[in-house]
């Protein structure tokens, strides 16, 4: 799991027109495709997004297999949400097998709910893909995300690298142990994973302690702008803005709609 969230990490550095742009402009961006996507029914609307985020993703050089992995992993929870959505919205019957019917408008409703589910689902990768975690922080402070907020998300955010680290090393030393060992009662099995915990905990707290006072000593504190990131919006951000703004407004005022 560690070595996942690196990869992701490491994913995020590369080099590419989409990772250049303004971490403000993309949050913005992803923002807004989000909230037009949970707002409007639009299917046309959906499919107008997801290919805009797919060429965003081409164009961003990011490894095509575990970009497709990232996305399969979570689409399951969208996907059993979806599946229930024909057979209990509607009134028009569409089927009919063994007294269950398949209703034609929850059907369509399953179709649209799943497009804005894999519409957000993408723009959560192509953010978290060609944007590190804290020019993510940054642009948020500096859309006025209060001070205090942005250095707890930050150091929250870098935190769970060093948990999983940590967790990563007591499952190694567990494992050395013979704890793992299928002959092992369930009972010693409870008490050993109880250990872990708490060992885990113990250590995350000293390792906080430690990070505090050594960051105090370095002069971070609330109002600090030592890891302050200067950007500049260039003309290719806002022209990688306008077609997500142009989007919603041709569809609705040409009324475009697949259903």
């Amino acid at each position: 799991m560690h070595g996942d969230i690196y990869l992701i990490e490491l994913e995020s550095m590369k080099n590419s027109p989409i990772h250049s742009i303004d971490p403000r402009v993309k949050l913005i961006t992803i923002i807004f495709i989000i909230v037009c996507s949970s707002l409007f029914n639009n299917l046309t609307m959906m499919a107008l997004f997801e290919i805009y985020l797919i060429i965003s993703l081409l164009l961003s050089n990011l490894s095509l297999k575990m970009t497709i992995l990232r996305i399969l992993m979570i689409l399951p929870f969208g996907i059993f949400i979806v599946l229930f959505q024909p057979f209990i919205r509607g009134e028009t019957v569409l089927y009919s097998f063994f007294g269950i019917n398949i209703f034609l408008e929850g059907l369509n409703f399953g179709i649209l709910l799943f497009a804005k589910f894999f519409v957000s689902i993408t723009c959560i990768v192509l953010l978290s893909s060609t944007t590190p975690t804290f020019k993510v922080v940054e642009a948020l402070k500096k859309l006025g995300l209060p001070a205090f907020m942005s250095m707890v998300l930050g150091l929250m955010i870098r935190y769970i690298y060093l948990i999983f680290e940590n967790m990563q090393k007591l499952l190694i030393s567990h494992k050395s142990r013979g704890q793992n060992r299928k002959k092992v009662s369930y009972i010693s099995q409870i008490k050993n994973i109880g250990n872990l915990i708490g060992t885990l905990f113990l250590k995350s707290y000293e390792q906080g302690e430690r990070t505090y006072f050594a960051m105090l000593s370095r002069g971070y504190g609330e109002n600090s702008d030592i890891c302050a990131l200067n950007y500049k919006i260039r003309i290719f951000d806002i022209l990688y803005v306008v077609p997500v703004i142009l989007i919603p407004l041709l569809v609705l005022f040409y009324n475009l709609n697949l259903f």
